[in-house]
């Protein structure tokens, strides 16, 4: 079961701040505090992360899977799975990844996809899709829910929570932009390798 928003919200504001009070200070806030703590305790689930991407691979043969997991950078494991697809150096190219968040803050998860567009090896712009997947990447999407519900026993957030916005300081990200996905999965979604 999900989660209500306000839960959501309120296990959020244990991790990130409602201002910039300390950010010129040397000394942590006590939320940077707490998510460092938290990170302390779920990077012990690393070999569990590693086998869940294992699976993933034998279930994608086709597809690069690749872990995502910056330390301290998102709240969330990150699996990221690129289609397999030609690089065409002469003209512009949309490639597409699928983009799989565990947070570590709730148990919630999300599949979304990034679209790169490439002249040869130069990426000229990203664009995230948190809606619905695209039909050619769905069978990709379900099969990281899947797995990330198997073996976490999460639930996927639904799009209309995930774009709550939150008056929180999430990274770079700032109020009023900042939303629950930000804050529960990544504060850059597009900016993927």
């Amino acid at each position: 079961m999900t989660p209500s928003t306000e839960d959501l919200l309120a296990i959020a504001r244990l991790y990130w701040g409602a201002d910039q009070a300390y950010i010129f200070r040397q000394e942590p806030s006590p939320e940077d505090l707490r998510y460092e703590a938290l990170w302390d305790e779920k990077n012990k689930e690393g070999p569990r992360w590693g086998a869940l991407l294992r699976e993933l691979r034998k279930e994608l043969p086709d597809c690069k899977v690749c872990d995502y997991t910056p330390p301290l950078a998102n709240p969330s494991f990150g699996a990221l799975v690129y289609p397999p697809y030609e690089r065409i150096m002469s003209r512009p190219q949309f490639i597409w990844t699928v983009a799989g968040y565990l947070s570590i803050l709730a148990p919630v998860y999300t599949v979304h996809c990034v679209r790169h567009q490439y002249v040869g090896k130069r990426c000229l712009d990203s664009k995230v899709f948190l809606g619905p997947i695209p039909l050619e990447l769905r069978s990709i999407a379900e099969v990281v829910a899947q797995r990330i519900e198997a073996e976490y026993g999460a639930t996927a957030l639904p799009l209309e929570v995930a774009q709550t916005p939150v008056p929180l300081y999430v990274n770079f990200m700032k109020p009023p932009e900042t939303t629950l996905f930000h804050a529960l999965f990544t504060s850059e979604p597009w900016n993927i390798p």
